[in-house]
């Protein structure tokens, strides 16, 4: 509940300093933050030296094009969505070629029949073609629509979607597939952390 109320205090903080001062120092720090963090902590975890460097690099190469780009700030924004979603895209399409992620996943939490590994590279391939959709989405309510629209559906469209795919898949999943034995969400992300 805390994690959600964080969340949603971040989503309505990033949509209330796009609006007001787009271009700021505050507004891109405030978008792009948690996408350094998350790079930094996993390059950390490959490699410290990696990490400590992209720790150092990353900062320094945002800094250098904000003083270069600061009237084209929302730039920004778009590019670090779409990067974040196009790369999702590819790690689960990139894990069709060997084992699908969520097969992987599956494993760790269940027995899984043939049928229902079917399922789950039916998944991955659909949660591919979800994250594609996205950034493509982004991209284009930002070029038809403008930076307060692109705002308002990447920080509430696009989690109440995120939102709305795993309702739907969790409903349909137990409808097509009863011999799926029920998963905590503790143990979905168990599985997640551990593969």
């Amino acid at each position: 509940m805390l994690g959600a109320m964080a969340a949603l205090a971040y989503a309505l903080w990033c949509i209330g300093v796009l609006w007001l001062q787009p271009r700021s120092p505050v507004a891109i720090l405030s978008f792009l933050a948690p996408c350094v963090l998350f790079i930094c902590s996993w390059a950390w975890r490959q490699h410290r030296l990696l990490g400590t460097a992209l720790g150092l690099l990353l900062p320094l190469a945002i800094y250098v094009a904000y003083r270069r780009h600061a009237d084209q700030a929302e730039l920004f924004y778009v590019a670090e969505y779409f990067t974040v979603y196009l790369t999702l895209c590819l790690w689960f399409a990139a894990s069709l070629r060997t084992q699908p992620l969520i097969t992987r996943v599956a494993r760790r939490v269940h027995a899984l029949t043939p049928a229902m590994e079917a399922y789950t590279v039916k998944l991955t391939r659909a949660w591919s073609l979800y994250f594609l959709t996205m950034a493509l989405l982004s991209v284009a309510v930002y070029a038809w629509v403008g930076l307060k629209a692109w705002g308002f559906f990447t920080l509430a469209i696009s989690p109440l979607s995120l939102l709305g795919f795993f309702v739907i898949e969790h409903l349909l999943r137990y409808h097509w597939h009863p011999e799926f034995e029920r998963a905590s969400i503790g143990q979905a992300i168990r599985s997640w952390r551990e593969s």
